[in-house]
């Protein structure tokens, strides 16, 4: 045996082909889902496991960072390849002519992959990969925080409330729900052009609508058809909705080359936190930091400044706060100045979205257009400090 050798046994990848609906339905095919709800193979007490316990090699750690476990696929549960699975495993549930798995094992499984997004503390956080058998992170470096390797939003859409998209005007509607699921409601939803809302109340006291399932479209209540063992409404014509052309962001500098070019009263992190506040990336993650902050300042007021190099015409600039309730919090009051020559002016503030400044949200001023070569925010923070995620002006 040579260390390039395949893998022996099954792998959770083998599945990933039900993504696409691609195997025949054909019970050779079909019958490889019965290793997936098999907790003595792929299915472990708290997800899926990436290799069978049969596998000679299975959890035999060889990758270690700074004296803990590293990234490994040889048994450790992976969101990114448990939702591939799950979304797998919804198509088959609904695609094909088979008694292998049923809707209770899609809902026992997607409670699996809900549970791995909280870490053992309670706090949501979705990281790189599980142990299937004792529960709880693995790998948990700062890399790893929030690592958006999860579907879950279309697991719940398309997979347990069963809003299964088609090019069809009549849409297919099929939970996949069992006797633990009494109730759920999924609104505006945005099909077609058209607004959807989907509600099931298993005994009708919930919503008081009665029994079962209900869908409406534009706020109107559509009939169910039955449609291949399955219920469907028809959709109305699609909505056109086209695009409008989007703006430019004047303060994006994501090379951190020419300009615009950033500067501030205080820069205490000395790496690229300047340019880290106009880099396109809307983050509020503690763990991960990108972001400017006034860390360090022993002034209560402090300001953030760009250079466009050229005339620019501004009419809508944009603030993403990040706040902790800790060190950082939303500061009293800001002001907004532009450049015109030699001079700085203050701009006339139209409208504000929200009235009052919000952390770990985007702020909208909007203002009335002016030609700036420069824009300068000011910040007053008595109490804590500012720390600014990105700023984009319009």
């Amino acid at each position: 045996m040579h260390y390039w050798d395949f893998i022996r046994g099954r792998e959770l990848a083998g599945l990933i082909p039900w993504y696409f609906d691609l195997p025949s339905d054909n019970s050779k095919y079909n019958n490889a889902w019965k290793h997936a709800i098999d907790t003595s193979e792929l299915l472990g007490a708290y997800g899926f496991r990436t290799n069978e316990p049969s596998y000679q090699y299975y959890f035999k750690q060889f990758v270690f960072f700074m004296g803990q476990r590293g990234s490994q696929w040889n048994g450790p549960s992976w969101p990114y390849q448990s939702s591939q699975v799950l979304t797998g495993m919804a198509n088959f549930l609904n695609d094909y002519d088979q008694h292998v798995i049923a809707p209770p094992d899609y809902v026992k499984t997607l409670r699996q992959f809900a549970q791995q997004h909280y870490l053992p503390t309670g706090k949501l956080n979705l990281v790189e990969n599980y142990d299937p058998n004792l529960g709880g992170p693995i790998v948990y470096y700062y890399w790893s925080n929030h690592y958006n390797h999860s579907s879950f939003n279309n697991l719940i859409i398309t997979g347990l409330c069963g809003i299964r998209p088609s090019n069809s005007d009549t849409l297919i509607i099929n939970p996949l729900v069992d006797n633990s699921i009494k109730y759920f409601y999924l609104d505006n939803v945005l099909y077609h052009g058209h607004a959807l809302t989907v509600i099931y109340d298993e005994d009708g006291s919930k919503y008081k609508l009665g029994k079962g399932l209900f869908v409406f479209a534009d706020g109107k209540q559509k009939r169910l058809l039955q449609l291949n063992k399955k219920q469907a409404v028809v959709i109305d014509e699609p909505v056109l909705k086209h695009a409008t052309a989007e703006t430019t962001d004047f303060a994006l500098n994501i090379t951190r080359t020419g300009y615009p070019v950033p500067s501030a009263s205080v820069n205490a992190v000395p790496d690229t936190s300047l340019y880290q506040a106009i880099d396109g990336r809307n983050w509020y993650f503690n763990e991960i930091m990108n972001r400017w902050t006034t860390a360090g300042s022993t002034s209560s007021k402090d300001w953030y400044a760009l250079d466009f190099g050229k005339t620019q015409g501004i009419s809508v600039i944009k603030i993403s706060l990040v706040t902790d309730s800790v060190m950082f919090d939303v500061p009293d009051a800001i002001s907004v100045e532009y450049k015109n020559g030699a001079n700085w002016f203050p701009v006339e503030i139209k409208n504000k979205k929200p009235l009052m400044l919000i952390g770990n949200t985007v702020n909208t001023i909007d203002i009335n257009t002016v030609q700036a070569t420069a824009i300068r925010i000011n910040f007053t923070h008595t109490s804590k400090q500012v720390a600014v995620s990105e700023i984009e002006c319009y």
